[in-house]
């Protein structure tokens, strides 16, 4: 049994996570069976405007993935989860970010709630949900 409550395995992955420590933060929370997701699954319109949204990234491959291309665009200025619930074998998460283009120098500005799915004190599965509009229009030059 884990030490660390859901919100507190969130927070910490989180931490993690934006320090780019992406092989630790898998290696001490992944489940078996991992995935994520960011905003909606099977959405090829919404992959066509941003290439890591609407399908599944599969295990600890597809999430460093995710991330080397998510920050091989955008810089963080600002990353602020702000509520964690906790909701059994689910933790969800409000907040907001400020990413910046590296290429348009533009600027996406999105509050964002995020499900993690816990099973025996890992993390199974995330679903990010953001402002893809703002994600998008970012990107475009």
């Amino acid at each position: 049994m884990s030490e660390l409550t859901g919100p507190e395995m969130v927070k910490e992955f989180f931490r993690l996570q934006y320090e780019g420590d992406y092989e630790q933060a898998f290696r001490r929370f992944g489940a078996d069976g991992f995935t994520v997701i960011t905003a909606s699954n099977a959405n090829p319109e919404l992959t066509a405007a941003i290439p890591w949204a609407g399908y599944v990234h599969d295990g600890q491959d597809g999430y460093a993935a995710l991330n080397e291309v998510l920050f091989g665009e955008f810089d963080v200025e600002e990353f602020a989860p702000q509520h964690f619930a906790d909701a059994g074998d689910r933790v969800y998460v409000e907040g907001h970010f400020r990413f910046r283009h590296k290429k348009t120098g533009k600027v996406a500005d999105s509050d964002f709630c995020c499900r993690f799915l816990l099973e025996n004190d890992r993390i199974k599965a995330i679903q990010f949900y953001e402002n893809t509009f703002a994600v998008a229009e970012a990107r475009k030059d």
